[in-house]
């Protein structure tokens, strides 16, 4: 008898139940499930249809007919979450093109696609910000929330990169939103901007994956469809052309990574870049529709944490999260980054929390400089 196998799913509440997807993207079709859809996905792993039924019964007492579960498992392959051979080879197929170059996924919606027109919006960006440029950047924090929501914050951030000599590399390190095999990953391969492909530095990766405790190349397939190195990657290479990008994602925090940069970037010298957003508040998290004391809430979370940030201390700004209430997303790059980071001081730039306002919801952005 043959025995289950499924991939480990995203699954994001909804009214009624909850859709199971792809967590990478490459299969596009979710799948609802009602709460008991759910219990049965949860037996099928490494059990055969029979077991199921058998497992079913004994806690519930009712007997799941095999073509109800038949047809479950025909919904999980279109969904991509059961590992057959036509799934197996459609993931490899995406991860072997993931090996050679990241396409730009969100050029002409996020950014424009061409050229010209990409350095008009550099230009509009820079100036929806009227401060002055801070101190030159050894390190810079800024957001990849979507651009046209926190224009001045990204523009800040441009303003900080003009006071900059164009650096040899940049160290992109975002956030991962997808799952990775290990702590962080990183992709050598050239990603593609509407300024031409952002080139890895293969010698400086491969400095860092030797001095890593784990295999650094790790989840290409993370890398499809992330937003928090694509997004902030268009702002640097617009500004920084020649530039080559260390490309890297976190997932859990580590002072690993940090320590390890700290060593390659004596080699290998360049600009840090950390591409976090900091509070999630309202519906779309699990609160509330925003109000005042939810959004004083996050932007004194927000605030406190830049702040102690540009005066070197990073233990007591992730302290003042406290156990993260109002989800900053930017906690476990900074943990990571952490004997980078500390001691360093700085400047905060720019900061907003900005409404989405169909689900009544706000995301904090700020760009700070160290």
């Amino acid at each position: 008898m043959e025995r289950i196998r499924l991939r480990e799913p995203q699954i994001t509440p909804i009214e009624g139940g909850f859709l199971v997807s792809d967590p990478y993207g490459v299969f596009a079709k979710p799948l609802a499930l009602t709460e008991g859809g759910l219990f049965l996905l949860s037996l099928l792993e490494g059990r055969t249809l029979e077991e199921v039924q058998e497992e079913v019964f004994k806690a519930h007492g009712v007997l799941v007919p095999k073509k109800e579960l038949e047809e479950l498992l025909k919904a999980l392959e279109e969904a991509g979450l059961l590992l057959t051979e036509e799934v197996e080879r459609r993931l490899k197929e995406e991860e072997d093109k993931l090996k050679k170059e990241r396409p730009m996924r969100l050029s002409g919606l996020s950014y424009p696609a061409g050229q010209e027109e990409a350095k008009a919006f550099l230009e509009a960006f820079r100036a929806s910000f009227p401060g002055e440029a801070g101190p030159r950047p050894e390190v810079l924090l800024l957001p990849h929330l979507e651009p046209s929501r926190v224009p001045e914050v990204y523009g800040a951030a441009l303003a900080a990169l003009e006071s900059l000599p164009p650096p040899e590399r940049l160290y992109l390190v975002g956030v991962a939103h997808r799952p990775l095999g290990e702590k962080a990953a990183a992709l050598p391969v050239p990603f593609h901007t509407p300024f031409g492909p952002a080139l890895p530095d293969l010698p400086a990766l491969q400095a860092l994956d030797t001095l890593l405790p784990y295999e650094l190349f790790n989840t290409p397939l993370a890398f499809r469809e992330e937003h928090s190195l694509e997004l902030p990657l268009f702002f640097l290479k617009g500004v920084f052309p020649q530039a080559k990008v260390l490309p890297l994602l976190v997932g859990r925090g580590g002072l690993e990574l940090g320590e390890a940069l700290r060593v390659v970037l004596r080699d290998y010298p360049g600009l840090l870049v950390l591409a976090v957003d900091l509070s999630h508040v309202g519906p779309r998290f699990g609160d509330p529709p925003l109000s005042r004391p939810l959004a004083e809430e996050a932007r004194r979370r927000d605030l406190g944490f830049l702040e102690k940030l540009a005066q070197g201390e990073v233990e007591a700004a992730l302290a003042h999260l406290g156990a993260n209430p109002t989800r900053v997303d930017a906690v476990e790059v900074v943990r990571s980054l952490a004997p980078l980071l500390a001691g360093r001081k700085g400047q905060v730039l720019a900061y907003r929390l900005d409404l989405e306002a169909p689900t009544l919801s706000a995301v904090g952005a700020g760009t700070l400089v160290l």
